[in-house]
């Protein structure tokens, strides 16, 4: 119980930001259905992933590791599913320039969607257990 709860607020914390970053997440009702989605996000990580990462495991190792990234994007489909008030819309960005290095507009839409922003709230993820890690070392 401890440990869905702890990945609750995790996945909260990453829906956020993954939101502030593309823009394209959007809840009907902004606390219920975001910690709504990040439950069904924690708890798709605690009891369905290792299931479906052992019935895909020939087709993991043949990819070297990187469908693994699919596996994640099914956790954000199966809560669009689930719930009618978490939408995911296209991302479309505007060419920009960041510290002289050119940056061209990014568009990505249906599957591409969810593979980026879940790819991004997985970084975000990682990026947050990794400083509560630290901080509990010590």
């Amino acid at each position: 119980m401890k440990k869905i709860l702890k990945l609750t607020l995790l996945f909260t914390f990453s829906l956020i930001t993954t939101n502030q970053i593309w823009g394209n997440l959007y809840f009907q009702t902004i606390p219920t259905s975001i910690i709504k989605t990040a439950l069904v996000l924690g708890i798709f990580e605690i009891i369905l992933k290792p299931i479906l990462k052992i019935v895909l495991f020939p087709i993991n190792l043949i990819t070297l590791g990187l469908f693994r990234i699919v596996i994640d994007t099914l956790g954000l489909y199966l809560a669009v599913f689930l719930f009618n008030d978490f939408i995911i819309t296209n991302i479309n960005t505007q060419p920009t320039s960041f510290w002289g290095i050119a940056i061209p507009a990014l568009n990505f839409s249906g599957f591409f969607t969810y593979l980026v922003t879940s790819i991004t709230i997985g970084i975000i993820l990682n990026f947050f257990n990794f400083i509560i890690r630290k901080k509990s070392s010590k």
